[in-house]
């Protein structure tokens, strides 16, 4: 049960031991996680290659990441699976995510070697990224329908993963030029970062 409190008449929601149940977000998460690093898998046996860069500073970067991305799990353990809309538009955007992360998969094992420029990625460079920052806006809206803490927690720590992410798209940019050159200061020029940018 929710420990209501009334501070200066401001209504103050918390959740209490009791309010912890084995139905919380990790049971969303974690599957996200392993699903998605499984695609991954999968995709780079398809290609015969690895689908993550080879580079140093790409390395460091999913070190970075982690560390907030254990912070997120451990948060969704205590954070429930509460119905309503905002739950179901943060599904709906973990979906559209996933949707996103397939085609960029299947892009990738289409294209066998070099550099890939069709399918989704003629709309993005980096539209593996897309779909995992459309995963953690969900996350954040599946914890705000749980309880505002929770979702201001989860925003915060979604937030250090994009930025993480961005720092590493920044370094696989600097990786793929100097790999690809000319062809991919070219397709950099046409293609947007991201999706409008």
């Amino acid at each position: 049960m929710a420990f209501v409190g009334d501070i200066q008449n401001e209504k103050i929601i918390m959740l209490s031991h009791s309010d912890f149940t084995i139905y919380s977000l990790w049971l969303i998460l974690v599957p996200v996680l392993i699903i998605s690093r499984s695609i991954m898998a999968i995709g780079s046996k398809l290609r015969g290659t690895d689908i993550a860069n080879a580079d140093r500073r790409n390395k460091k970067s999913i070190t970075v990441v982690l560390t907030p991305l254990f912070v997120l799990v451990f948060l969704s353990v205590f954070t429930p699976i509460v119905s309503g809309p905002l739950f179901w538009g943060g599904c709906a955007l973990i979906f559209l995510a996933g949707v996103i992360y397939a085609l960029s998969i299947a892009a990738f094992v289409k294209a066998k070697r070099g550099l890939t420029t069709t399918g989704i990625y003629r709309f993005s460079r980096n539209p593996m990224y897309i779909a995992m920052f459309l995963t953690l806006v969900g996350f954040v809206l599946m914890a705000f329908s749980a309880a505002p803490i929770m979702g201001i927690l989860t925003a915060i720590i979604s937030l250090w993963i994009i930025a993480t992410i961005h720092w590493m798209v920044l370094g696989e940019e600097r990786f793929l030029e100097s790999k690809h050159g000319e062809i991919y200061v070219k397709y950099k020029h046409r293609t947007p970062r991201y999706l409008l940018f």
